[in-house]
């Protein structure tokens, strides 16, 4: 079972510590002019929204992460041994393919389920000029739920399916980011691992953690930046600026160049790098305090 390995605390624990660096990620990627240095962001955020404004969003951000962190880390090994034992030796168990294949498989279920999560968590880091429209995490919700889908005619959907549809909008660069990440960040980490230990460059425990989330942060991040641009964009537009996901980076490259896929990159790296690091640490210790063997 997924949480038998405590694959949801360390999840929660890093959406909490990295929440002040992803909401400054986030309104860099929503700026379309100029980059908007971390600083420039930063700044006008404490001037005007106060202290606290760091911390928006982190309830939505903590339910994001014990959904998504959890299905992703809980499946991986149980998609890795279902794929070693029903391909017949196609994959070699300690190879980089079977590890890339489980953690997308596990990185896509996590990623789909997430999305309603992920979406509140932007709109509720997002920057609004007259104040925030959301009251708490639930109003949010409650709000995307209901509210008319951009392009659409008439009064606000409702329904159970027009409902599904709005809570579910940009789902597919949710699961682009998703395989971006799952395809990097869980066999990055693994594959590092078990490199370090077997050129016995260092043993299993702590300084082997470290060493390969940090690697994996990095990698992660550098691939994961374009496709995180692209959701966030889509995921906040209420006014049909975009007429689908092809259409938005065409835009981007069209209006702000290819640099724009990396506006945010520093925040990112800040924040997936530290996320990856908390992560595979903390999962390490409880797995070993669980009796479970290490990644």
């Amino acid at each position: 079972m997924p949480l038998a390995d405590g694959s949801m605390i360390p999840g929660m624990f890093t959406a909490v510590v990295t929440n002040p660096v992803d909401i400054v990620k986030v309104r860099q990627q929503l700026q379309t002019q100029g980059p908007g240095s971390v600083w420039s962001v930063t700044s006008r955020m404490l001037r005007t929204e106060g202290f606290m404004s760091l911390m928006k969003g982190t309830s939505a951000s903590i339910l994001r992460e014990g959904t998504y962190s959890t299905i992703r880390l809980g499946t991986y090994e149980m998609f890795k041994d279902l794929l070693k034992k029903n391909t017949q030796g196609i994959f070699d168990s300690e190879g980089l393919p079977l590890k890339v294949t489980s953690s997308i498989i596990a990185g896509t279920l996590g990623s789909a389920i997430a999305n309603p999560t992920d979406l509140v968590k932007i709109r509720m880091q997002a920057y609004y000029p007259s104040g925030s429209p959301y009251r708490s995490m639930r109003h949010a919700f409650a709000s995307i739920y209901h509210e008319t889908l951009p392009g659409s005619v008439g009064p606000p959907r409702s329904s159970l399916i027009n409902g599904m549809q709005s809570m579910y909008r940009g789902v597919i660069p949710t699961v682009a980011r998703g395989w971006a990440v799952a395809a990097c960040q869980m066999p990055a980490y693994d594959h590092t691992k078990q490199w370090l230990k077997r050129r016995d460059l260092l043993r299993e425990g702590v300084y082997a953690h470290l060493a390969a989330s940090s690697f994996a942060g990095l990698v992660v991040s550098l691939a994961s930046n374009p496709v995180d641009v692209v959701k966030v964009r889509i995921m906040n537009d209420t006014t049909s600026q975009y007429r689908g996901i092809w259409h938005c980076v065409m835009s981007i490259m069209r209006y702000e160049g290819p640099t724009a896929f990396y506006k945010g990159f520093g925040m990112c790296w800040a924040r997936l790098g530290t996320h990856t690091i908390v992560t595979y640490m903390i999962y390490e210790q409880l797995r070993l305090l669980a009796g479970v063997k290490p990644l």
